[in-house]
């Protein structure tokens, strides 16, 4: 099935394969619900009326429409592009995951890199204006981090809820 592109349609050119194959990837992932039968009558519905209107997308499929090998070429990569559908449907929990986990990996990689760094002027002069708006005293900045000031200034905006349960 991987290879659909490399086995269908070796009668055209590979421009106007290439052009094909893209447009009705596109087409089936815009008409999904239909079956592909239904999907094979409306493509060539809308190519004869664009035919009629003068401006057809692929005049060398209007040729091929009625030539059999053409037609089930069309509906072999239908079935192709339905089992994509479905394998990107199958995996998408799965890059959802990866993508949890390669937030986390780049948060703990700010984390470590801001442990490493002294506080900027700007964050040690916010830090000391909240800390007057709270009237919360201000701790020892001696060896602070910029992880560190960002902490202290999170659980004075957020405090954490205690439960008493």
């Amino acid at each position: 099935m991987q290879y659909i592109k490399n086995s269908v349609f070796f009668y055209l050119t590979p421009r106007q394969r290439s052009q094909l194959v893209s447009f009705l990837r596109s087409f089936v992932k815009k008409h999904s619900k239909l079956s592909k039968d239904e999907l094979l009558d409306k493509f060539i519905e809308e190519e004869n009326y664009y035919n009629e209107v003068g401006s057809a997308h692929f005049e060398f499929a209007l040729e091929n429409f009625s030539n059999d090998e053409f037609l089930s070429d069309i509906l072999k990569f239908f079935d192709f592009v339905f089992w994509e559908i479905k394998q990107k449907e199958a995996q998408k929990p799965l890059i959802e995951r990866q993508k949890a986990i390669q937030k986390e990996a780049r948060k703990r990689a700010n984390d470590f890199k801001m442990s490493k760094l002294k506080p900027t002027k700007k964050q040690l002069w916010y830090y000391e204006k909240v800390c007057k708006a709270h009237n919360i005293p201000i701790k020892p900045l001696e060896g602070a981090t910029r992880l560190d000031l960002r902490n202290w200034i999170m659980e004075i905006i957020e405090p954490k809820e205690e439960d008493n349960d």
